[in-house]
């Protein structure tokens, strides 16, 4: 299931330096953050089986009607550097169960980092703001969020078979690491 790259809303924004280096970093953002702030902090946001929204249906060509979404923040010393969200559809999840039920105990990174079932097939950088859906996830848990701000979308395929998702939207304080 592809991204569909011609649903992305063209915003003219330049990206600095260090928040290019984030979003093209190939390993774990979560490692990268503990090796320069000493730390790494999920914190949980929802977890839970959702119908497959619109944003999904199209921009991921998710045909499921159910997927397993996780929203969290991750955080150094209090500050939060991005958001991110996990999209697992139903025919993902059920091929391997025990698999992702690892979720309720783990972070996604132990998932799709140095675990031979998967594998990212598919990457994408984009600048949101206002205007897009992904903005709005990000402002439910931060308020006084600025614009722009910068996407990675990840496809992962599982066991060869279906795909998942991780989306992570960059906040300003990830531009100030190096």
């Amino acid at each position: 299931m592809p991204i569909n790259r011609h649903l992305i809303y063209a915003l003219k924004a330049t990206c600095s330096k260090p928040v290019l280096a984030w979003l093209n970093w190939q390993a774990s953002l979560t490692d990268r953050l503990r090796e320069l702030t000493g730390e790494a902090e999920v914190q949980l946001l929802k977890q839970q089986w959702l119908n497959t929204d619109f944003w999904a249906r199209s921009m991921l060509s998710i045909k499921d009607t159910m997927v397993f979404q996780r929203e969290i923040l991750m955080k150094s010393q209090g500050i939060s550097y991005w958001y991110a969200r996990s999209i697992i559809p139903k025919s993902c999840y059920d091929l391997e169960a025990d698999f992702f039920q690892r979720l309720n105990e783990e972070s996604i990174r132990n998932l799709i980092f140095d675990e031979p079932k998967v594998e990212r097939i598919n990457s994408v950088n984009y600048v949101i703001d206002q205007q897009c859906v992904e903005y709005y996830w990000v402002k439910k848990y931060i308020p006084n969020l600025p614009t722009p701000l910068w996407v990675r979308l990840a496809e992962y395929s599982f066991l060869g078979r279906e795909s998942l998702y991780l989306l992570e939207v960059m906040l300003p304080e990830v531009g100030e690491l190096y």
